[in-house]
């Protein structure tokens, strides 16, 4: 039998957007490579020209060694820019790849990410996180660039003189040492600062969300007062992240200047003794100014190889999450009346239906059955609902709710249909006054821009639009005033003739326009019928009455 597919790691993660572009990465190595071959020698070169050029008093070795390095420093930056092309572009490709799995499983678990995930995490992961980590190939890149300098700069300056190689290489070792620790501390702090990060986000984006409210009870205060708390626990854990990360900086400042100090007195002392040339010492001194570049940039490196593992951690939590609900269905088409049996609420295959309840929740939990939000023991004609396939269950059943989202983008992009039918669906939804700024309006992230009413408006045309098999509305024109609600239901149902509609709402403008009622009590169907004939029950008449009062 198949193995079960390993669980997904930071490592997996990281390797698994290596292996789509492994040949231009091969390829990017390759040139970086020769670039670091290119770039090094001419530090050696100098020596040559020195000693067998000037001292030596030939022109030819002058000649050929000057020819020599010329060739090298053309050669060496069309390398590396083709080398980091390379890299730039699987970065790019991964940052891409990243957002799109971390959309779909957003798309796909459904409200078990919202469960798990604070929306400041959210806000944070497809952008700041999903950019550090694809960035973790153009590090390591640049890392190996680094190391194959060093390599090739260590055997160079053992040429000159085994003692100053010994040098670099201890050198290295010493700062490897010194730093590893402090780079383990750094992600540890690293990882929870993320985290606090993450949730101050979503405690602001509460208080944005619901300033107006907030304002209203005299509650804005008190969530200032704790978002400021938050903010300056957050302000002390920036303090602990940036204890490792200044000793680091520290390091990679302070331990080239020794580099330099030591090879430097090194040389001198080689060449005082008649042990290295004038022209080894000069490159001596040459390979010590370039090795302070090469440390700082292996200890830069490693600091942003480090973010990049925190951020991977931060997306393979995301990504690990199953969904809630399995699609392991494998029906398509068919269809018919969807019921629920634990509610008793079915819903016709044409008509509007509208359900009057005295609580809102238990019939948008219906809903929610009915359109496979949640696993349920729903049917859709002669069929169980989880027989079907999602994609074929939110491709022809829509939930309608007051938490819709609306993206940022034009009113054209929010509709998605030509603009003859958009403005129909939001002609039918009495929508006009915000589509009367043209179709090229702007609308902001979660509408912010646009009243309540104007909102819950354009959700309700974007529906319209999407024409579904069956829609199931929960409180569709609570925003709205009497009047509007009255043409709002008329359109909507001339609009939505010969399908199936579902409306959740206790309203009589609503009821005047409905094919059936549905009557429902703590969750269960009390009776069924048009508007009329249940009005002979005193109990639902004082309900379908009360929202006219």
């Amino acid at each position: 039998m198949p193995s079960e597919p390993r669980p997904l790691t930071p490592a997996r993660l990281l390797l698994r957007q290596a292996r789509p572009n492994r040949w231009r990465l091969v390829l990017g190595l390759l040139c970086y490579a020769g670039a670091s071959c290119a770039s090094m020698p001419q530090l050696w070169i100098i020596g040559k020209i020195i000693d067998e050029g000037f001292i030596g008093r030939s022109a030819r070795d002058f000649a050929v060694w000057l020819a020599l390095a010329a060739a090298l420093v053309v050669i060496q930056p069309i390398l590396w820019a083709n080398g980091f092309r390379q890299f730039s572009t699987v970065e790019a490709r991964n940052q891409r790849a990243l957002v799109r799995d971390l959309t779909d499983r957003l798309n796909s678990s459904g409200a078990a990410v919202g469960a798990r995930v604070s929306a400041g995490e959210l806000l944070n992961l497809p952008s700041e996180d999903a950019r550090r980590a694809a960035r973790a190939v153009s590090d390591a890149g640049f890392f190996f660039n680094t190391l194959v300098m060093f390599a090739v700069g260590a055997a160079l300056v053992w040429s000159i003189h085994p003692l100053l190689g010994i040098v670099i290489i201890s050198g290295s070792m010493v700062t490897a040492v010194i730093a590893g620790p402090l780079l383990g501390r750094l992600q540890s702090r690293q990882s929870d600062y993320r985290a606090r990060i993450g949730d101050l986000s979503a405690h602001a984006a509460d208080i944005v969300g619901g300033l107006r409210v907030l304002r209203g009870i005299g509650g804005d205060v008190l969530f200032a007062a704790r978002y400021r708390e938050r903010s300056t626990g957050l302000r002390r854990k920036g303090y602990e992240v940036a204890g490792p990360s200044s000793w680091i900086h520290a390091l990679r400042h302070s331990m080239p200047i020794v580099f330099v100090a030591v090879i430097t007195w090194a040389g001198s002392l080689l060449a005082a003794g008649g042990e290295i040339t004038i022209g080894g010492l000069a490159s001596a001194f040459s390979f010590a100014t370039i090795f302070i570049a090469i440390s700082g940039n292996f200890i830069g490196c490693s600091q942003y190889l480090v973010a990049a593992w925190v951020a991977a951690k931060r997306i393979v939590r995301v990504l690990r999450i199953e969904p809630d609900l399995a699609d392991d269905g494998t029906a398509t088409g068919g269809g018919g009346e969807l019921r629920d049996p634990e509610s008793g609420l079915a819903v016709p295959v044409a008509g509007l239906t509208v359900v009057v309840t005295a609580e809102t929740a238990p019939a948008a939990a219906a809903c929610e059955r009915l359109a496979r939000y949640r696993d349920s023991e729903a049917e859709w004609g002669d069929r169980p609902l989880r027989a079907y396939t999602l994609k074929e269950v939110r491709s022809r059943i829509m939930l309608l709710t007051d938490e819709d989202y609306l993206f940022t983008g034009t009113l054209a992009e929010t509709m998605r249909v030509p603009e003859a039918e958009a403005r129909a669906a939001i002609a039918a939804a009495c929508a006009d006054d915000v589509a009367s700024q043209g179709m090229d309006l702007r609308i902001d992230e979660g509408g912010r821009n646009l009243s309540g009413g104007q909102r819950q408006r354009l959700r309700l045309a974007r529906a319209l639009a999407a024409e579904p098999e069956t829609l199931l509305a929960v409180e569709p024109t609570s925003a709205v005033d009497a009047h509007t609600e009255s043409l709002i239901a008329a359109r909507v149902a001339a609009a939505r003739a010969g399908r199936a509609t579902l409306v959740v709402t206790a309203s009589p403008l609503w009821l005047a326009h409905a094919d059936l009622a549905v009557w429902l009590v703590d969750g269960k169907v009390r009776a069924a019928g048009t508007h009329a004939e249940l009005l002979a029950d005193a109990a639902y008449r004082r309900l379908a009455s009360h929202s006219v009062d």
